[in-house]
C-alpha cells in the first residue's frame, strides 16, 4: 500500500477566520481590524495539534499626494501573520494563522476621504505538495481616496504561506 497524503490524514485545509473587514473607514482607523483574520489551517485538528508557530510582521504606507505636493491622504498599514504551524499528524506540512491587515494610522486633509478595506480572496490553497501542504491565504487589500473632484485607490493582493513567505502583487 502506498502512504496516505497529508490531506488524507487531515482532512480540508480552510479559513477559520473572516472573510472580509474594514480597516480604514471615513479616514479613522477600525478599532475591529486587529483582531480580525484568516488563516489556512487543518479543520480537523484542534488548535492544541499545531505548533511551532512564528510571527512574521511588515507595512506599508499608502499616500495620496495633490497637485502641489502635499500628502493629503496617508495610511500606514500594517500585516501580520503566524506561519510554520505544524502537527504530529501531518509532519512537514505548514500551515498559516492569524492573516491580519490594520492600520496603525490614518490622516486626511480637509475635503479628503479614505477608506481601506480587506477582503479575503477565494479558499485557502495549497502550495506545497500533496505530503508536505504549505498552507496559503489570499487576502486583498483595497484602499481609497477622494474629493468631490477626483477619486484614487489601489489594491493589493496579499497570500500568506505557512512557510513565512508573503507574497504581493
Amino acid at each position: 500500500m502506498g502512504e496516505d497524503s497529508a490531506t488524507d490524514v487531515i482532512g480540508a485545509v480552510v479559513n477559520a477566520g473572516k472573510t472580509a473587514w474594514d480597516i480604514v473607514k471615513d479616514n479613522k482607523a477600525s478599532s475591529g481590524a486587529a483582531s480580525s483574520f484568516c488563516s489556512a489551517v487543518p479543520e480537523s485538528l484542534k488548535f492544541t495539534e499545531l505548533s511551532g508557530w512564528k510571527t512574521k510582521t511588515g507595512s506599508w504606507i499608502y499616500k495620496v499626494t495633490n497637485l502641489y505636493g502635499m500628502d493629503c491622504v496617508e495610511i500606514e498599514l500594517v500585516y501580520s501573520f503566524d506561519y510554520n504551524g505544524t502537527s504530529e499528524k501531518a509532519k512537514g506540512s505548514l500551515f498559516v494563522n492569524n492573516f491580519t491587515c490594520y492600520a496603525k494610522s490614518a490622516t486626511a486633509l480637509w475635503g479628503y476621504s479614505g477608506n481601506v478595506n480587506a477582503t479575503v480572496k477565494g479558499n485557502p490553497t495549497n502550495v506545497g505538495s500533496p505530503k508536505a501542504i504549505i498552507g496559503a491565504v489570499p487576502l486583498m487589500v483595497t484602499a481609497s481616496a477622494s474629493t468631490v473632484l477626483k477619486a484614487d485607490s489601489n489594491t493589493w493582493l496579499l497570500k500568506a504561506r505557512g512557510d513565512g513567505k508573503l507574497e504581493v502583487s
